[in-house]
């Protein structure tokens, strides 16, 4: 007697939304944000577009998911130290930050798209805002790891604008060319560490001990 065929597991919810916003990413590394919609997910994702308004009842919340999901993998890009890490100096731990950052930017088109396009999205631009000063916090918390730092300006946050000042310039990078070129990359660098220095001085102490074991972790090898 043959067996009956196992009956077809059904896709829980966060797997049908994984599926989503990886077919929203797919699309978004072929074209802008403006020739998206909820339609061209669904084919993308091969499901009715009538699931995709289920989880998203706006292109605008599908966006939203994905930004958040990028703003976490840049979270892991900066809390990344599965390698050993002895820097010879503060510039050396920012220019290795940012190098990751524009590693990841480099191969995520759907994060260089909503996060450095031109576009008009309040939401995404508000939350990138409010991750970026997430971001400047952590990074100063890792130069902390290694070094000890001066005073430095209380009502301004200088690892925020210093990340947002860098950023500036990749948005036009990739909205002039649709990718991150090797020169503009040197120079959102270059950017960063000169602005920086204007309140670090080129040679900073070491953190002590007992300060090492406190701050973010950082990117390495």
């Amino acid at each position: 007697m043959a067996a009956k065929p196992l009956p077809k597991r059904r896709a829980s919810s966060q797997e049908r939304i994984d599926r989503i916003l990886d077919a929203t990413a797919s699309l978004l590394a072929q074209r802008s944000l403006g020739e998206l919609s909820i339609y061209a997910i669904a084919a993308q994702a091969d499901i009715p577009p009538s699931s995709v308004y289920h989880f998203f009842p706006q292109l605008a919340d599908v966006l939203s998911a994905l930004a958040q999901r990028v703003f976490n993998e840049l979270d892991g890009v900066l809390s990344d130290a599965a390698e050993p890490f002895e820097p010879g100096s503060w510039v050396e731990v920012i220019e290795r930050v940012e190098d990751r950052f524009q590693q990841y930017y480099q191969t995520h088109p759907d994060a260089r798209e909503l996060l450095l396009g031109a576009h008009e999205l309040t939401g995404i631009r508000q939350a990138d805002r409010q991750h970026d000063s997430l971001l400047g916090h952590s990074l100063r918390a890792c130069l902390a790891r290694y070094y000890q730092l001066p005073a430095l300006p209380e009502d301004v946050d200088i690892f925020t604008l210093a990340m947002q000042a860098a950023d500036k310039l990749l948005a036009i990078d990739h909205q002039q060319h649709g990718e991150l070129t090797a020169p503009m990359r040197r120079e959102a660098t270059r950017m960063m560490v000169a602005y920086l220095g204007f309140y670090l001085p080129p040679v900073l102490p070491r953190s002590r001990p007992k300060e090492a074991g406190h701050g973010a972790d950082c990117p390495a090898g």
